[in-house]
């Protein structure tokens, strides 16, 4: 029984490509597996698919639609006078005595735009914790009101929401890459292109899939999701 089960754990990890292997391992280097993924995918000749592909290898414009999973909501901590006596330095800002709770979630709000590399090496290095964006002073000063000034301001984002950005990146594309051993074979050597051209209709089906798994059922994420489009992004720049 024990010699049984191990053959089919065997036969199991023999039948998942090597691409799906490095992808769960414990080291994986996401900017390779995506290189490697888009040389497939290119196969499909499907703009959503590389949008997404291409976002989280280049990074994303001002003109891109982000991923829900790249709006981080952190905490806008700085330098602030209290009733023209207290002072309180690098604190927690009650910004709900200034601004109303959209205008707070607006604040709040981080559009992490960089590419997958870049996130990883954010969480490698030594201010993993420090990730933050940089409010101006001048919007500082214009909400103030004589009883809460504040002097200075940034928005700093826990490394455990930015790890999320990696898990939900690599979940993905494990997804992916299930989705097209399905359906294709021989995925190590990057060129499904003569099985696509072979079956019009199953390139279709996996096309549809894979928009689903990317976008979460959805490829209209909305103009909320803009960089352009937001308030943060005109006044921060994005992050």
């Amino acid at each position: 029984m024990k010699g049984l089960f191990h053959t089919e754990v065997g036969e199991m990890i023999m039948g998942r490509s090597k691409l799906l292997i490095d992808l769960v391992s414990k080291n994986v280097d996401l900017e390779n597996i995506l290189l490697r993924m888009k040389v497939i995918l290119t196969d499909l000749d499907d703009k959503n698919i590389m949008n997404w592909i291409n976002g989280e290898l280049e990074g994303y414009s001002a003109e891109d639609d982000l991923p829900h999973y790249r709006i981080l909501q952190g905490v806008a901590l700085g330098t602030f006078i209290i009733n023209r006596g207290t002072k309180y330095t690098d604190h927690q800002v009650p910004l709900e005595f200034l601004l109303n709770n959209d205008e707070i979630k607006e604040i709040n709000s981080v559009f992490i735009d960089d590419s997958i590399r870049a996130v990883q090496l954010i969480l490698n290095g030594e201010n993993r914790d420090n990730y933050a964006k940089q409010i101006p002073t001048s919007y500082c000063h214009s909400i103030s009101k004589l009883d809460l000034q504040i002097a200075g301001m940034r928005v700093v984002i826990p490394s455990n929401k930015i790890e999320s950005i990696v898990s939900h990146v690599k979940s993905k594309l494990v997804d992916i890459l299930m989705e097209l051993e399905k359906r294709f074979e021989n995925l190590d050597e990057l060129d499904i292109k003569e099985q696509v051209e072979s079956d019009p209709t199953k390139k279709e089906l996996v096309t549809i899939n894979i928009e689903k798994i990317i976008y979460e059922g959805s490829i209209d994420i909305g103009d909320n999701n803009k960089i352009k489009k937001s308030g943060i992004g005109r006044l921060f720049g994005g992050n």
